[in-house]
């Protein structure tokens, strides 16, 4: 019998003792040093982040800014509304040559529009003071852009149901502005998808009258300056005896003496601000006056193909949107 010599021990007693200087010995396996492992591992690491930040980038959804669109005097359909609510301000600046809206922020707004006091000129007596944040609404009509500034304190209930509708994308729905004045004021109000109606109309959906800040009665329908008691400009609801307001309002298009003096829906809960908002006022159609499309018929239709056909110069609220609030 030979003996054994040490290549002719088992593999499972070889162990690092028999690796030796000058000799041919090894371990059955690489050994790799601590910095190779290293810097491999930062290798793989850095390229592991780049990969991950290329995904993000291609995948990131794009941020919308809470701008309103451009306004189009083209009719266009309810879908097509609402798909154009969504575009950002990039957009905005590359239709119709339009850079949007000219009030961005109430940084935009003078002292006297973010704080207004009785003058010469508007408002009859003091508002009340904004004891709760105001909030910048504009709106897209196929006339221009409206701005309307909400005084939650002028009439919190009035202010609050109109916000909601604005968050809702109430407006988006194509609201007809149904019954313009010229001089007096005009109508909006019923949606252009008749099911947008239901949330503020019928029993248990109509708002409490807020308590009136206008000084009520035949005597103070103008002051001594001339003053007249509704301002140009001022929004309320348009109703039809105590708390029945509902989801309609009224803006005035000139000065008037005679509204908001003791119909108690017809307390202003905010103003339009802006030279734009009151340009885009004195353009608003109102050849139709009180012969517009009716109530029932926007109720039951919205704004339909008939009454775009029948009422072909009748303009539109396209849209509202929150720009701002403090």
């Amino acid at each position: 019998m030979q003996s054994r010599g040490m290549n002719d021990k088992p593999y499972r007693k070889r162990s690092i003792k028999y690796i030796q200087r000058g000799t041919t010995k090894y371990l059955p396996f690489p050994i790799i040093s601590v910095t190779t492992v290293l810097c491999v591992a930062l290798v793989l690491s850095m390229f592991s982040a780049l990969y991950a930040g290329v995904r993000r980038k291609h995948s990131a959804p794009s941020i919308q800014r809470n701008l309103p669109v451009s306004p189009l005097r083209t009719l266009v359909t309810n879908t097509e509304v609402s798909a154009t609510n969504q575009r950002s301000n990039d957009e905005d600046i590359n239709v119709n040559g339009d850079h949007g809206p000219s009030i961005r922020s109430l940084q935009d707004l003078t002292p006297s529009e973010l704080h207004p006091q009785a003058g010469p000129h508007r408002h009859i007596v003091n508002p009340p003071l904004d004891e709760l944040p105001v909030t910048l609404v504009a709106c897209t009509t196929t006339v221009g852009y409206l701005h309307i500034l909400v005084h939650p304190s002028w009439a919190p209930l009035g202010a609050e149901r109109f916000l909601h509708m604005v968050n809702s994308n109430y407006f988006s729905s194509k609201v007809a502005l149904m019954r313009c004045i010229k001089n007096f004021l005009c109508q909006f109000g019923i949606a252009g998808i008749p099911s947008y109606n239901k949330p503020y109309n019928g029993k248990g959906n109509l708002l409490i009258d807020d308590r009136n800040w206008l000084p009520e009665g035949p005597t103070h329908r103008k002051n001594a300056l001339g003053v007249k008691r509704f301002s140009k400009g001022y929004l309320a609801y348009a109703g039809g005896g105590k708390n029945s307001r509902s989801n309609q309002f009224i803006v005035a298009l000139h000065d008037n003496e005679r509204l908001g003096g003791g119909s108690p829906w017809e307390v202003p809960w905010g103003e339009l601000v802006g030279k734009e908002s009151y340009d885009t006022l004195d353009k608003i159609y109102t050849g139709y006056g009180e012969n517009g499309p009716s109530q029932a018929r926007l109720s039951r239709e919205g704004s339909s193909e008939g009454v775009r056909q029948e009422f072909p110069n009748l303009d539109y609220i396209l849209g509202c949107n929150v720009i701002d609030s403090r």
